[in-house]
């Protein structure tokens, strides 16, 4: 056996260099630190030394009972070990939020190589080919959470510690505690935790080597993946696919082949081990330039899983007897973890019982004509299925991704029906997809709220809510003009997420290409400190919202400059207008929508009101000033229509009513009201069913209001 060089003897030696070493990591870098164990371990190991101390007691306990081990261990042994595991993704719903068919290729990635099913296994040269090792280790995604309730063994937490800054200390981690703070605590002597993130700390991945200095009912001894290095599809490639496993080699006390510490190349490696005999000393690879490679005047083991070569294909033998020695072993209680209690309460003694009928699409609002993909993500152990689409062709369906089109607008209903294991499980979503008139509204466009009932009502609203909290809604507290606004109680809300207002269709198929388009709508907001930076996006689209532009962006001072301690109610001289100037005619469209976003950062609440859109040729008809506190009612016109505004005495007010041509068809009122409020009234029986413009005219001032006759 060659000689072990402990854990404590490289810290103490890296400790006066480790702010060097710290600050080669960097947040969210597309070339992370291949793997940073050691430089996490050595940084806790710097900064508590009462966990070093424990290190090299710990390891030195290990080494023993793994030479033990090995002395009636065989190569040949076949005791397959199931480990149960959880996976914890942390993210701000960017493309760390990776799929769940990513973590089932990750979890797959690491059964493969842990078994020696890998299919580049036969590509090990032969000097190494007849000591690959077989670790029989079986890697279950859990079936149920430690209160024993049914569960898919994969959480999602929104959370900015998903730009990792690790451990500081056996019981605080960031990221650790989001995840708890949410979803409770996943025991680490239950379950293997692996935490997949925008940014571990600045490496591909990390985790920690067993001890018992992390509470065993805890979850900070966990695995720390990047994102795009899970599996083989998605967001990563086959390039990274034994990523995974050589973290998970870490957690189950394997070292780099060149020993602890984390600069493969360094001359001065040849003198340091990593405790397993047949895996030949080495300076380590970070390239697979030379599988031949000698370093230390042997061959050297560059396929190695725990290597940086980027070629791997195995563990050793020696390396297959230490991770079981370490499962087996009584430090950070992995031995808990295939115990068949375990496995029972874990839901990993079996494939699982259908528990959850569940499912999600490619799309959840889409136009007339359009086909929307489903997936079943229900879980466990589905033999078959049942859908109903309402409103959808086909209407039914027995396949686990069906691709069903929907003809006519409206809101329509999913269900599902699952079963397998004996039982069955359904759900359904009765405003799940939205179908939008192809084409859309006619021009001119202006919304104020005014008709609305409720955001959001599928037709002229959609509105994206990211985390599930506050959301846009309907007010009545609040309006640039009338007595409606759009309002998002935003006042506080601090974890960053985003809340949009999406349109329905509108048709500018019908737009000259030489005519430029206006839009415009106003908004109030205060901020609740000068620290906040809150965000106004502004998007729009030419596909009916599969894809967006963005077309402005307003923030910091420019969105609001004034400070309200208090949460905001915008009054008269609170409300701002926003120009949109960018919306050329590539989006000229039958299907035309736009969304204005909205992301929080502990700030205030924000209203939106008087949204406008026309063509720059219909400017004097639209021209507006929004200063006569304009209602009109019932809107859509039925019968007789009444038209409620605040004069004032002395001025004289043309009121006039135009189609969508902006030709006048109508003089509703011209001459002298009184002051304060007036109401004209006037008939609508004859108007053909369309869009028409009101149009009031006085000292100089102009509103528009939009009217629409069924």
């Amino acid at each position: 056996m060659k000689k072990i060089t402990l854990v404590l003897t490289l810290a103490l030696a890296s400790a006066a260099s480790f702010s060097q070493v710290h600050q080669h990591i960097h947040k969210n870098d597309s070339e992370p630190n291949l793997c940073g164990e050691t430089v996490e371990t050595n940084r806790l190991m710097a900064d508590y030394p009462e966990y070093a101390a424990m290190q090299e007691e710990e390891d030195e306990t290990f080494q023993a009972a793994y030479e033990h081990y090995l002395e009636s261990w065989s190569p040949d042994d076949r005791s397959l070990y199931v480990i149960p595991v959880v996976v914890h993704i942390v993210h701000l719903g960017g493309a760390e939020n990776i799929s769940d068919e990513q973590v089932f290729s990750g979890i797959e990635q690491m059964n493969l190589d842990f078994n020696m099913e890998n299919p580049d296994v036969g590509s090990t040269i032969p000097e190494f080919a007849d000591i690959v090792g077989n670790c029989d280790i079986e890697f279950r995604l859990a079936t149920k959470d430690p209160s024993g309730d049914c569960h898919s063994g994969i959480t999602r937490t929104y959370s900015e510690t998903t730009y990792d800054v690790g451990n500081s200390g056996p019981s605080n981690h960031p990221i650790v505690d989001a995840v708890e703070e949410e979803h409770g605590t996943w025991p680490q002597n239950k379950y293997m935790n692996i935490f997949v993130c925008a940014d571990p700390n600045g490496n591909g991945g990390y985790t920690f080597r067993p001890t018992n200095w992390f509470p065993a009912s805890r979850m900070y001894g966990s695995i720390f993946l990047r994102s795009d290095y899970m599996g083989i599809i998605g967001t990563s490639n086959t390039g990274r696919r034994h990523t995974l496993s050589h973290e998970a080699g870490h957690w189950l006390n394997l070292s780099h082949p060149w020993g602890n510490n984390n600069n493969p190349g360094n001359p001065a490696s040849c003198g340091i081990d990593d405790g397993v005999a047949d895996t030949p000393n080495t300076i380590g690879w970070d390239n697979c330039s030379d599988v031949y490679g000698e370093t230390c005047s042997s061959l050297d083991n560059v396929q190695n899983i725990m290597d940086y070569s980027y070629c791997s294909t195995m563990f050793s033998e020696g390396q297959a007897a230490r991770v079981q020695t370490a499962l087996l072993g009584a430090t950070g209680q992995r031995y808990k973890l295939s115990t068949p209690t375990n496995l029972a309460s874990t839901g990993t003694d079996g494939p699982g019982d259908v528990c959850e009928a569940i499912f999600s699409s490619d799309l959840r609002s889409i136009c007339a004509g359009s086909t929307v993909t489903f997936t079943d993500n229900s879980y466990h152990s589905v033999t078959s299925r049942t859908w109903n689409f309402e409103g959808g062709s086909p209407a039914t369906s027995t396949s686990e991704n069906p691709s069903i089109t929907y003809d006519t607008p409206g809101v329509y209903e999913v269900s599902l029906e699952v079963s397998g294991g004996g039982g069955s499980e359904s759900t359904s979503d009765e405003n799940y997809i939205v179908v939008l008139p192809n084409p859309g509204t006619t021009i001119p466009y202006s919304e104020g709220f005014e008709t609305l009932s409720d955001l959001p009502d599928y037709s002229r609203f959609i509105v994206e809510n990211e985390v599930e909290d506050v959301t846009w809604e309907l007010t009545t507290s609040a309006a640039s003009t009338g007595s409606k606004s759009a309002f998002l109680g935003n006042y506080g809300v601090s974890n960053g997420s985003k809340d949009a207002l999406t349109s329905g269709t509108i048709d500018l198929s019908g737009v000259d290409e030489d005519d430029d388009i206006v839009f415009n709508f106003k908004y109030a907001y205060k901020r609740k400190s000068s620290e906040n930076d809150e965000w106004i996006r502004f998007y729009i689209s030419d596909d009916c919202g599969e894809t967006w532009a963005l077309r402005k962006n307003i923030h910091g001072d420019d969105l609001g400059p004034t400070v309200s301690g208090s949460e905001f109610t915008a009054e008269a001289g609170d409300w701002k207008q926003v120009n949109i100037t960018n919306i050329f005619p590539d989006y000229y469209v039958s299907t035309f929508r736009y969304k204005i976003e909205f992301e929080n950062d502990n700030g205030n609440n924000i209203f939106i009101d008087d949204i406008n859109l026309y063509p720059a040729s219909m400017a004097s008809l639209m021209d507006e000033s929004n200063d006569f506190g304009v209602k009109v009612y019932p809107n859509p016109l039925e019968g007789q229509a009444t038209l409620e505004l605040i004069a004032k005495a002395g001025q004289d007010y043309n009121v006039t009513l135009h189609n969508a041509l902006g030709e006048t068809i109508a003089v509703v009122h011209n001459g002298a009201l009184v002051d304060g409020k007036n109401q004209i009234q006037w008939a609508t029986d004859n108007l053909a069913k369309g869009i028409y413009i009101l149009r009031i005219e006085s000292d100089g001032q102009i509103q528009t209001i939009k009217l629409v006759k069924d």
